[in-house]
């Protein structure tokens, strides 16, 4: 539980500082747009947290964690539906439709929530390496999901509000590491 609430609250500081904070958005968009980032940041954290332990010695993913992820996913999707215009993710939209990237996101996002909203066993006991390999695969998705949004801005850090880097390349670099983890082989004692 205290991880969960870690990992929740870290995001959360994160993206504030980044996006009220340091940006200069409106205080009055912190309880949606703010909060929206950290949510997704925050399962994505709690889906890796769970590659990070199937591939440690203890081998076991804390099923606590991932329904947590899956809450926080739920929450994530909820707000970016309610949020999805022109005022706040201008990019996403040309001529008053989505772009390619922003679609792709968007059918990423939407098989990745469903996925984690699939309930599938959070011990993998059915899968020969613990269910490993699909967290990694989900958590790169989640990570693809939220590459697909500002793969631009990654490339001019002096625009990087307090220097902080964009959660869009946060996450991506988090699905690689889970990927990385899971394809990693295992050592014996």
């Amino acid at each position: 539980m205290r991880t969960s609430l870690l990992a929740l609250l870290g995001s959360v500081a994160y993206a504030t500082a980044r996006y009220n904070i340091f940006k200069g958005v409106s205080w009055n968009d912190w309880p949606t747009y703010t909060l929206n980032k950290a949510l997704g940041l925050s399962a994505l954290l709690l889906l890796v947290l769970s590659v990070v332990r199937k591939c440690s010695a203890r081998g076991q993913a804390n099923g606590h964690h991932l329904r947590v992820a899956s809450a926080l996913a739920l929450a994530h999707v909820v707000l970016s539906l309610t949020l999805l215009s022109p005022a706040y993710y201008e990019s996403f939209f040309a001529q008053g439709r989505l772009t390619a990237a922003a679609g792709w996101s968007m059918a990423l996002g939407a098989v990745a929530a469903a996925v984690m909203a699939g309930g599938r066993r959070a011990d993998g006991a059915q899968d020969t390496d613990g269910g490993v390999r699909d967290l990694a695969t989900l958590s790169f998705v989640v990570g693809l999901h939220a590459m697909l949004q500002g793969f631009a801005a990654w490339f001019k850090p002096s625009q990087w509000p307090g220097t902080l880097p964009p959660i869009t390349l946060i996450s991506f670099v988090l699905g690689l590491t889970a990927v990385a983890m899971a394809l990693k082989p295992k050592r014996t004692p």
